[in-house]
């Protein structure tokens, strides 16, 4: 009587054992499937953007518009989003040389070192032809409503808004896009199509810390990286 006891005691420990065997590989794939879907809806969640004026507000910089429409991007030097971002406004001034006056706004939050702004993503910048690089202790962000990196908005030479969005179709995903269809229309005078266009920008928040996948980026008011 007690070795049958003892034997299903050894039958039931084996068969749990075969119950574990299959549900681990299970639990596993369910835990992949959950972080890629959880990936995937980061990747395409907008940022915010708040009211941009419908009429540009002048204010003096180095750039000479002549006349011309002019086309604003702010940026936040540590946000690894908005590479893919500089690269299709490196596309956009390509195929629209000197059409538009471009400038590069990052967002250098008062109290932020000398070091804040020299990153990567800056030298990007640099490196696009006939661009000028603007710091901004937010002022200009507030006053366009730029709230997310990688927000752009073009004024026509008239000073009336034409377009204000991203320039990706996801957050650090390169590629044709309505974005930048929108602003290379318009560029080439083709105002009725696109004319105010608005497209959701991706890209790490300006202002608010901690809502970006990379724990460098992060646009608090002290300067500071977390």
């Amino acid at each position: 009587m007690f070795g049958r006891a003892a034997s299903t005691t050894r039958f039931d420990h084996r068969a749990l054992l075969r119950r574990a065997a299959y549900f681990v590989p299970l639990l596993w794939v369910a835990a992949v499937v959950s972080g890629l879907g959880a990936l995937q809806s980061y990747k395409s969640r907008p940022g915010h953007s708040g009211q941009t004026p419908a009429v540009f507000t002048e204010w003096k910089s180095d750039a000479d518009s002549q006349g011309r429409p002019r086309l604003l991007m702010f940026l936040h030097p540590m946000c690894p989003c908005s590479k893919a971002s500089l690269k299709e406004l490196a596309e956009i001034v390509a195929r629209n040389p000197d059409k538009a006056t471009v400038e590069l706004i990052f967002v250098n939050p008062k109290g932020a070192g000398p070091e804040w702004a020299k990153t990567s993503l800056r030298e990007q910048a640099a490196a696009i032809p006939h661009v000028h690089l603007i710091d901004d202790d937010g002022t200009l962000a507030h006053r366009f409503g730029a709230e997310t990196s990688g927000y752009v908005v073009l004024y026509n030479a008239d000073g009336k808004l034409l377009f204000s969005g991203g320039i990706t179709r996801s957050r650090g995903h390169e590629g044709d896009n309505s974005g930048r269809q929108a602003i290379c229309a318009l560029l080439s005078g083709n105002t009725d199509v696109a004319r105010g266009a608005k497209t959701p920008v991706y890209g790490c928040p300006l202002f608010t810390p901690g809502s970006c996948a990379d724990p460098s980026c992060s646009a608090d008011r002290t300067g500071k990286s977390p």
